[in-house]
């Protein structure tokens, strides 16, 4: 005998919705492992600034204080990272993390990241839920509000 199991369904429910705002001079981007990604409007062969939202899913009983220990780790194993900040605050209704940091990068000189998590119970699963941006350390003497305010503006669908 067999059954069929289904995505979304009982057992297997959909990803969180989210949405983000962006100003007129940022589109959508297509990235790999991402469910919601935009970038800015930029020259030809320059970084382009971008957020990414990504949904990672885990067994009933993940933590925020587990999700906040991976991300910390794994800001921390960054080769020349230098922390920025970080702090509680809501993210997507819910307690959330953030962590700001910058690194070399040979490309670029710096790069500069903020990241936003927040665990979202759902169902049988728990959904992590990562919203990173990314810019120039150049770049972020104009754009890090931006940043900030897109990051801010994310909401459940």
């Amino acid at each position: 005998m067999t059954h069929t199991l289904t995505f979304p369904g009982e057992s297997a429910p959909a990803l969180p919705a989210v949405s983000i705002t962006v100003p007129d001079d940022w589109a959508p981007l297509s990235v790999s492992g991402a469910v919601l990604a935009a970038g800015k409007a930029v020259e030809q062969g320059a970084f382009r600034p971008n957020i990414v939202v990504a949904v990672s899913r885990f067994a009933a009983g993940y933590t925020l204080e587990t999700a906040i220990s991976a991300v910390v780790e794994r800001v921390e194993s960054i080769a020349g990272v230098e922390e920025l900040g970080r702090d509680t605050l809501e993210v997507l209704g819910t307690e959330g993390f953030r962590i700001e940091f910058s690194y070399p990068d040979a490309r670029v000189g710096a790069l500069m990241q903020a990241v936003r998590i927040a665990v979202i119970e759902n169902g049988p699963a728990v959904d992590l839920v990562q919203i990173t941006g990314t810019t120039t350390g150049q770049q972020a003497t104009e754009l890090w509000g931006e940043i900030r305010d897109i990051q801010s503006s994310a909401t459940r669908a």
